[in-house]
């Protein structure tokens, strides 16, 4: 066979194509099309959820049997998968039956239980992308480098790198002031309250590591190490916001447009902690810090 008669590839199709292709389909699958039905009609049916399985197993067939969009089979792969099974533990959550169950339960009984279903979430993904990209370091399942810099972010007025940690600390900072004069202060919680509150304090720490870690695995690390290779870190790392972002509009805690804003932000930022530090500490560490607040909340709801 002649070189010009080989296979086209991945090398026949530029970069912007394959960031085409990606950005379409990943808004296609996202909560956009959610939006929209509920914006219309006040509800979310139940074929849209099949239309988008149905377009995503289509894709996997697809790139067996056309060889340019092959290079994004284990991103559409996982889209199918973070969408079933994060849809799936949803209906249970959302279920008579689990409800009347947790209605029953102690706090720390009820919450430790989601905790641990969305943590079997996550580790079904994390054997899949042990299936697909076959080793941690390829999707963050690592330290990762402590030291690491975080690239210039031009648009945040910033010329050169800087260490990764101290932008973490500081965007951390302010996520957790904002959530205190927002969520905490308005409570006015009593000493009486805050007495009871301390109880919890070991709960709320565990809460919040194990949310960081689920929700780092599955929005973060599965989406993103499967794309970012094709279409670049930057591109990757706004698909993982943006799907996450999204989410939140119907439902989400915050929702709507300012819920949007709010989750794609700090999913940009968590993302890409993940992928400067080319691992999972830093991201985790952060998330887990800047979710102890709103598992609090939920604590003063349970106690009040």
């Amino acid at each position: 066979m002649l070189a010009s008669e080989k296979r086209p590839d991945r090398a026949s199709h530029s970069p912007a194509q394959f960031k085409a292709i990606a950005w379409v389909i990943a808004l296609l699958v996202s909560s956009l099309a959610d939006i929209l039905w509920f914006e219309l009609t006040g509800t979310v049916p139940l074929w849209l959820l099949f239309a988008k399985m149905s377009l995503l197993g289509a894709l996997i067939l697809w790139s067996w049997l056309w060889k340019p969009i092959e290079a994004l089979r284990p991103f559409f792969m996982m889209l199918m998968a973070i969408t079933s099974l994060t849809r799936a533990n949803t209906w249970l959550l959302d279920s008579s039956a689990w409800r009347a169950w947790q209605n029953q339960q102690s706090f720390t009984v009820a919450a430790i239980a989601v905790q641990l279903l969305e943590m079997g979430v996550a580790l079904l993904l994390i054997g899949l992308l042990f299936l697909l990209r076959r080793r941690r370091q390829r999707f963050f399942l690592v330290r990762g480098d402590l030291k690491a810099n975080m690239e210039p972010v031009k648009w945040l007025g910033q010329k050169s790198p800087s260490p990764l940690w101290s932008f973490g600390l500081v965007f951390t900072l302010v996520v957790i002031v904002a959530q205190f004069f927002m969520f905490i202060l308005p409570l006015s919680p009593t000493s009486d309250t805050v007495r009871h509150l301390m109880r919890f304090v070991p709960l709320i720490l565990l809460l919040a590591a194990f949310n960081g870690f689920t929700e780092e695995v599955i929005l973060r690390a599965a989406p993103i190490s499967t794309v970012y290779e094709v279409v670049g870190k930057s591109n990757a790392i706004w698909m993982a916001a943006i799907l996450f972002g999204l989410a939140h509009y119907v439902g989400g805690i915050p929702s709507g447009v300012p819920g949007v804003l709010i989750t794609a932000f700090l999913g940009w930022f968590f993302g890409k902690c993940m992928v400067d530090s080319k691992g999972f500490f830093w991201p985790w560490l952060f998330h887990a810090v800047q979710d102890i607040l709103p598992f609090t909340l939920m604590a003063l709801a349970a106690i009040s």
